[in-house]
């Protein structure tokens, strides 16, 4: 049946947009569905060409079955295209989602999963390399926009519980490493050890989840 495929690769998109798990993993990219989709979406469109170059402008005119036929093939390759357009701007939402959730941490995003399932995929995976060049593309601006006044605000900075003071104290809930910050100092994040740091240097470890705040 025209569209069922269509149907299959919206209501996948929509579910994965229902949930409310926080730092949800992004589904992978629907290679094989969305070819399947253009492979009939083109086959109707060939359809519909060779029809009318077969029966000419009068008899198309003059022949309902026809033209309710010609109609219904157009109508199911009109909206195969509006489903793919729905799933792909849904995709770049989410995309754009996960970098901000991520506090702008591009190299994080792509490094690692988004949840502590080790079954789901990670970022890079999940994501088409047109998605991909996106994301990067992405990050770049927002990275260029943002550091004429980066010294004043951080964009990417969580903003849900805004900062009651200067300094923060955290505890490591993720092994981060060893992390240079501004002024120089090296620290080694390792998990169970609390600091008192400036909230502006430990900022992008907390949104990104390798501290928390005590």
């Amino acid at each position: 049946m025209y569209g069922d495929l269509a149907l299959q690769l919206v209501t996948a998109s929509h579910r994965s947009t229902l949930a409310t798990t926080p730092q949800l993993p992004l589904p992978k990219y629907s290679l094989p569905l969305i070819l399947s989709i253009c492979l009939e979406t083109r086959q109707l469109g060939q359809s519909i060409s060779a029809a009318a170059e077969q029966h000419g402008t009068d008899s198309l005119s003059q022949d309902r079955s026809l033209i309710c036929n010609l109609t219904v093939q157009h109508l199911a390759a009109r909206r195969n295209k509006r489903c793919l357009l729905a799933y792909l701007s849904t995709r770049v939402g989410g995309i754009k989602e996960r970098w901000w959730d991520a506090g702008g941490g591009l190299a994080y995003l792509l490094g690692t999963q988004t949840t502590g399932d080790a079954e789901a995929p990670d970022m890079r995976s999940a994501l088409s390399p047109q998605e991909l060049d996106f994301l990067k593309g992405y990050n770049n601006l927002m990275l260029d926009y943002k550091s004429d006044f980066l010294d004043v605000l951080d964009l990417s900075a969580g903003i849900d519980k805004p900062p009651g003071e200067y300094m923060v104290d955290v505890r490591v809930v993720r092994d981060a490493g060893e992390v240079v910050l501004e002024g120089g100092e090296r620290i080694d994040f390792r998990r169970g050890e609390r600091f008192r740091l400036a909230r502006g240097q430990v900022e992008r470890l907390i949104v990104q989840g390798f501290l928390e705040e005590v």
